[in-house]
C-alpha cells in the first residue's frame, strides 16, 4: 500500500510542477501580473511543501500510516483542484474578453466607490453554471461571449455582492440574522402548539437553517445588484426566469438559493426603497403578468418560508448599511448627470424594450464605444 500512496504523492507533485512551469512561461497581462500570478504560485508552493515534507520525514514508508497519508493527500488534492479550477484556468484563459471585463469592473468599482481591488473576471463558466463568484480566489466567472452583449451584465453586480459580503463579513445583514432566527423559532413553537403535522415543523427548521447558511447572502447579493443598477437588475432577473417559463421552479428553493419568487419580491422592495416608483411599477406589472402566465403550482406552506416582513427587514438593514458605507446607488449616479456602466445597462434595457428592431445596432455601438474608452481592440 505504501508504494501506491507514494505514487499518488508523486503524481500530484508532478501536476503542480507542470502548472507552475506553465504559469511562469506565459506572458502575463499587466492586469494580473503584479498580484494574481505571485499569489497563485505561492498557493501551489504551499501544497508542494506539504507533500514534500511527507517524503522528507519518512512517514510514507509505513503501511500502518496509510490512512493518515491518504487523508493528507486528499486535502492537498482538493486544494490543488480548487486553485487549478479558479486560478490556473483563469490565468490560462486571460485574453481579450478578460481584459475587457477587468476594465469594466474596475470602472464599476470606481463609480460606486468600492474601496477594494477589483476581482479578475474570467470567461471560464458556461451557460449552465452562468455567472458565479469565489471571493476567496478573487474571481468572478461568466460564460464565453458575454463581452458581446449587455442585457445579462447586471448580474455581474450580484457577483460583486458576494465579494462585498465577504469583505464586510456579512455585516450588511448582521441584525437580520437574529431577526430571522427568532421568527422561525417562534413559528416552530406555533405549529407545535397548534398540533400541525410534523412536516411543517421540519420545513420550518430546514428553512431556518438555510436562511442562515446561504439564503440571506443571496438576498443581499440581489440587493447589491438592484442598489447599484436599479431596474436593469430587475429586468435581467426576469430575463433569467423567463428561460424557465411555465416551470414550477419559481417557487422551488435549493440549499444554496432561495425561491425565485421571493428573490423577485425583494428586488421590487429595493426599487421602492431607492425611490424609483415609476420603474418599480413597470417591473411589478411585468412580474404580475409573468406569474399569471406561468403554470407553477404554489405550495400551501410556501408563505411560511418567505414572509414579507423578513424581506423588508433585510432591505432596511442593507440600505442603511451601504448608505453608511458610502456605496453609490444607481439614483445617486443618475443625479450626477454623468454616464456610468449602470446607466449604460439601463439604457440597453430601455432600448431593447422600446425599439427591439434597432436594438442590435444600439448594443453594437455601445460596446464599440466602451472598447474604445477602455483602449481594447
Amino acid at each position: 500500500m505504501k508504494h501506491f500512496v507514494k505514487a499518488l504523492y508523486a503524481d500530484l507533485l508532478h501536476r503542480i510542477d507542470f502548472v507552475v512551469e506553465d504559469i511562469k512561461s506565459l506572458d502575463h497581462h499587466e492586469d494580473i501580473k503584479d498580484r494574481f500570478i505571485d499569489d497563485t504560485l505561492a498557493q501551489f508552493s504551499a501544497i508542494r511543501i506539504e507533500l514534500m515534507s511527507a517524503f522528507k520525514t519518512g512517514v510514507l514508508e509505513f503501511d500502518v500510516m496509510a490512512g493518515n497519508n491518504l487523508h493528507r493527500f486528499n486535502n492537498s488534492h482538493r486544494q490543488f483542484k480548487a486553485i487549478h479550477s479558479y486560478r490556473y484556468l483563469a490565468i490560462k484563459n486571460y485574453k481579450a474578453p478578460e481584459i475587457f471585463f477587468y476594465q469594466l469592473i474596475s470602472k464599476v468599482y470606481k463609480e460606486h466607490r468600492i474601496s477594494a481591488i477589483p476581482p479578475i473576471v474570467s470567461t471560464i463558466s458556461n451557460h449552465d453554471y452562468y455567472y458565479w463568484a469565489v471571493p476567496y480566489f478573487e474571481i468572478i466567472a461568466l460564460p464565453c461571449g458575454e463581452e458581446n452583449s449587455l442585457l445579462n451584465l447586471p448580474d455581474i453586480y450580484h457577483e460583486i455582492g458576494h465579494l462585498l459580503h465577504s469583505m464586510f463579513k456579512g455585516k450588511s445583514c448582521e441584525l437580520s440574522v437574529g431577526v430571522v432566527d427568532k421568527h422561525f423559532e417562534k413559528e416552530i413553537v406555533r405549529v407545535e402548539d397548534e398540533g400541525l403535522p410534523n412536516r411543517y415543523k421540519n420545513l420550518l427548521e430546514r428553512a431556518k437553517h438555510l436562511w442562515q447558511a446561504s439564503w440571506i447572502e443571496e438576498f443581499t447579493c440581489d440587493l447589491v445588484g438592484t442598489y447599484m443598477t436599479g431596474p436593469a437588475y430587475a429586468w435581467t432577473n426576469l430575463k433569467l426566469l423567463s428561460t424557465g417559463h411555465g416551470s414550477i421552479k419559481i417557487y422551488e428553493f435549493s440549499n444554496s438559493h432561495p425561491a425565485n419568487e421571493a428573490r423577485m419580491r425583494i428586488i421590487i422592495i429595493m426599487l421602492d426603497k431607492l425611490g424609483m416608483k415609476a420603474e418599480k411599477e413597470l417591473v411589478e406589472k411585468a412580474w404580475s403578468v409573468f406569474l399569471s402566465e406561468t403554470e407553477g403550482f404554489k405550495p400551501a406552506e410556501y408563505s411560511l418560508l418567505y414572509p414579507q416582513k423578513l424581506l423588508e427587514q433585510i432591505v432596511s438593514e442593507f440600505f442603511d448599511f451601504y448608505q453608511n458605507a458610502d456605496l453609490a446607488s444607481y439614483p445617486e449616479l443618475l443625479a450626477t448627470g454623468k454616464n456610468s456602466i449602470a446607466k449604460i445597462l439601463n439604457d440597453a434595457w430601455n432600448n431593447a424594450q422600446t425599439d427591439p428592431v434597432g436594438y442590435f445596432k444600439h448594443e453594437s455601438d455601445v460596446i464599440a464605444k466602451m472598447r474604445a474608452e477602455f483602449g481594447i481592440k
